[in-house]
């Protein structure tokens, strides 16, 4: 499936110079087999998904002449060119809002704020700049109390151009969230690795001296211990003795994302879901 070059160049052309959206009625003159035109069965679909946007459009057609229309997840899968089309949109914008629309777009079409704050460890006044910003672009948008994509191409781009295995975790962080808030009725951080406050950081912002988590003396029955890299280790440790994600970043001289990172892929791959059930896997003999 193919669109003739010279027939798409003067469908891009008009499409550019469009300065509104398109009717169903437009979009449908262009795209339904003109004289030179080659449609197959699956792009119709993203066509729709545009919503007559014409610079989504003009993207989604040039796209499809250079890289053609693939299978996706139930659906076509975006052109590259699309997804760097909608990246386009946010330039000059904070460099945190490209990642929060990655993680509203795996929250689904529309998201609630409380649910993308919890998946993003952010509160709303330090999200406030970066919404704007998606705001502003047009690609996101309120529908009553939610946010939604405006766009349901711009929604299908940006799942797409998540590789696919930081699509996998942050689906299983997102799906840990509602398990959690379904069972508590109430919001709260999607990934374990970062939890709320614990005692030992009360009693840290009280002025009081933060004692060591308590820790059963038994060894590591699995053995998972000797599979923790000389990193996962280090961490694994401090997480031991009560630190915060802040707090162990300083010491190993990693970015709290960085250490975040680490502590999701501990907690994984030994099919845990709190800092306590780590702290089982950390020998008692282990200095830190």
């Amino acid at each position: 499936m193919a669109y003739e070059d010279e027939h798409l160049s003067q469908m891009v052309g008009t499409l550019a110079e469009a300065g509104r959206p398109l009717s169903g009625e437009a979009v449908g003159r262009l795209v339904a087999d003109p004289p030179g035109v080659v449609v197959g069965p699956a792009v119709p679909a993203p066509v729709a998904a545009a919503e007559g946007n014409p610079p989504l459009l003009a993207a989604l057609l040039e796209g499809v002449r250079v890289e053609g229309v693939t299978d996706g997840p139930g659906r076509p899968r975006t052109p590259k060119r699309v997804q760097e089309a909608v990246r386009a949109m946010l330039r000059g914008a904070p460099t945190g809002s490209w990642q929060l629309l990655r993680v509203a777009a795996v929250l689904g079409r529309s998201c609630r704020l409380a649910e993308l704050a919890a998946m993003t460890g952010r509160n709303t006044a330090q999200m406030l700049p970066d919404l704007d910003a998606l705001l502003d672009a047009g690609l996101l948008d309120w529908a009553g109390d939610d946010l939604a994509f405006r766009h349901e191409l711009v929604w299908w781009a940006v799942l797409d151009a998540l590789p696919p295995a930081v699509r996998q975790a942050l689906r299983a962080d997102r799906d840990r969230l509602r398990r959690r808030r379904a069972v508590t009725g109430a919001p709260r951080a999607a990934d374990p690795a970062a939890e709320p406050a614990t005692p030992a950081d009360l009693r840290r912002r009280a002025g009081l001296r933060s004692a060591p988590v308590a820790r059963e003396h038994r060894p590591d029955a699995g053995g998972a211990w000797e599979s923790f890299s000389g990193v996962e280790r280090a961490i694994a440790r401090l997480v031991a003795e009560g630190m915060t994600n802040r707090q162990i970043a300083t010491r190993v001289r990693l970015s709290p994302h960085t250490v975040n990172y680490h502590l999701r892929a501990l907690f994984r791959r030994l099919g845990i879901s709190s800092r306590a059930e780590l702290v089982r896997h950390v020998p008692v003999s282990s200095a830190a």
